[in-house]
């Protein structure tokens, strides 16, 4: 059914499940077939939120290329030495290589606030300027600031911006890349930045966008529900 079987995890691969409501839960794999995942049921699922058959879910991974996603439905359940399993039927199964920076559309508010050479002194204070975040990955983000205040950034010798993903706060050093018109108002433009930040701070971006993707996907697929 999958072709690339490289895909698919190992068994006893520790993994992620998250259901259409975004609860996360931490599980096991205990089995790999052909188009199937069998799954430890997590142990921390309360009884009130107990999944039935037929239920769409998110399992997600990393692998030594990027992480993988596999929507799942789960199609059967039975227990093995006191250890209950659930066998799932997987509808799509995708690696997002870490090259390719994945990005996911993260709305927000962000500031950006730096220094550069203003005014012919070079370090000044460069005035702060706020907008809104637009989509972001761990290696670059796309926000909408006015025209003048995208403008403005070009005199920046250095930057730094401020985002918040749910109760996690973000504050990266970041360099303009470019600034885009937007074709619903001249008076918005829009700016992408790039981060210069070390392996360890990546790696906790690239874990909440990877947190934020899953989340898209959860929509998506309670969107498309019957």
């Amino acid at each position: 059914m999958f072709s690339d079987v490289l895909l698919l995890p190992d068994i006893h691969q520790l993994v992620t499940i998250t259901d259409l409501d975004g609860r996360e839960y931490a599980s096991r794999i205990e089995d790999v077939g052909d188009g199937f995942l069998e799954l430890a049921r997590p142990l921390t699922l309360p009884v009130e939120h107990e999944c039935g058959l037929g239920r769409t879910l998110f399992v997600s991974w990393p692998d030594p290329q990027g992480l993988t996603l596999a929507t799942v439905e789960l199609v059967g359940t039975r227990t093995r030495e006191h250890l209950g399993l659930w066998l799932t039927r997987i509808h799509d199964l995708h690696r997002q290589q870490r090259r390719h920076f994945v990005r996911v559309p993260t709305l927000g508010p962000i500031e950006l606030v730096g220094s550069g050479d203003v005014g012919g002194e070079v370090g000044a204070p460069f005035p702060h300027v706020a907008g809104h975040l637009l989509d972001l990955s761990e290696a670059a983000l796309r926000c909408a600031l006015r025209t003048p205040d995208a403008e403005a950034l070009r005199a920046a010798a250095t930057l730094l911006a401020s985002f918040s993903l749910d109760s996690d706060r973000f504050t990266m050093p970041a360099t303009l890349l470019r600034i885009e018109p937007t074709r619903r108002d001249e008076q918005v433009s829009e700016c992408v930045l790039t981060f210069a930040i070390d392996e360890r701070e990546a790696a906790e971006l690239r874990r909440r966008v990877f947190a934020e993707q899953v989340q898209v996907r959860r929509r998506q697929a309670r969107a498309e529900a019957p």
